[in-house]
């Protein structure tokens, strides 16, 4: 009997963090840092558990139970960063929507030391869900195993602390289903310039758990559109955000962003002409935009729903 119990306790634990994932490394560049050396450590570096509670604290970086030891990278306004995916397995298993935020560690403060409290969040990149009209929806982050992404050029010079979040909603019909894979990295941005971030909010704060892209039933009925969670991408007008303007995003199949039902952008990256930017989406189901990618970049298929130009 005995035996059977540690087996039963076993399968249990294997269940539990089966396609759970954490984000321990920082891409700077073509470079991959070594596990959380400018992430923190995150409460669910063994386990590998999601956050659910959206008003706990927890939700801003998820490290509460950990020392904070991590480092501090210099990057430069304009360069290209990112996150590796580490889990059972080593990508984003879940159906789900992307987003990453950034937030400026107050003047005199060591990033080190501080815990991004207060409004003071703003969204620079997020990769939404994809719908028809209510025939399909599919989420483009399926399957990765890394994301990147442009530090804003006119971003300010100084410390921050970037926050990725992946939350997936394959079990969001009721409230409190949604699951958060959240890590938050240390950096320094040098050479930047003079714009405002915003809109800002804080976390907890931000979401509700109430929102239609947190608390949606992706199975039946399908839903005919999908609203990100959060605020809208700043800059409004930058390359790597899937959205601009102000409000809420609707992406649909044809790989556009619609805020406030006024404006529309490509939904993970701008184009030049008939060619698209660095890391803009270049190919897909459902996508019919354009498949070239500006030199020297070329068109990688991250899954059958998401190509991007690295």
């Amino acid at each position: 009997m005995k035996t059977f119990c540690s087996f039963v306790a076993l399968a249990a634990l294997a269940t539990r963090v089966s396609a759970h994932y954490v984000w321990p490394n920082l891409l700077v560049g073509s470079t991959n840092t070594s596990e959380w050396q400018y992430v923190r450590k995150t409460n669910n570096f063994q386990d590998l558990n999601p956050m659910t509670d959206v008003t706990s604290s927890d939700v801003r970086c998820y490290d509460s139970a950990q020392s904070g030891t991590a480092s501090t990278a210099t990057v430069a306004a304009g360069s290209t960063v990112g996150f590796t995916v580490s889990g059972n397995p080593a990508n984003l298993y879940h159906a789900g929507v992307l987003n990453v935020y950034m937030a400026k560690a107050p003047s005199g403060t060591d990033v080190s030391k501080w815990d991004g409290s207060g409004q003071v969040w703003f969204k620079v990149y997020q990769i939404s869900a994809v719908t028809d009209g209510g025939s399909t929806i599919t989420f483009p982050t399926t399957g990765m195993s890394q994301i990147q992404f442009t530090i804003p050029p006119s971003l300010p010079s100084g410390q921050y602390l970037i926050r990725t979040e992946h939350i997936a909603i394959h079990s969001a019909s009721y409230f409190g289903g949604a699951q958060f894979y959240i890590a938050c990295a240390q950096v320094e941005v040098t050479g930047g310039g003079s714009g405002s971030p915003g809109p800002l909010v804080s976390f907890p704060g931000a979401y509700t758990g109430n929102e239609p892209g947190i608390l949606i039933n992706i199975y039946y009925p399908i839903p005919t559109t999908y609203v990100q969670p959060g605020p809208a991408v700043w800059p409004a007008a930058g390359g790597s955000g899937s959205g601009s303007g102000s409000g809420p995003a609707t992406t649909t199949a044809a790989g556009t962003t619609t805020k406030a039902a006024t404006t529309t952008t490509s939904s993970t990256g701008s184009s030049t002409g008939g060619t698209v930017a660095q890391y803009g989406q270049c190919g897909g189901q459902g996508y019919t935009g354009a498949t070239g990618c500006v030199s020297p970049f070329t068109c990688k298929v991250s899954n059958q729903y998401y190509s991007q130009c690295l």
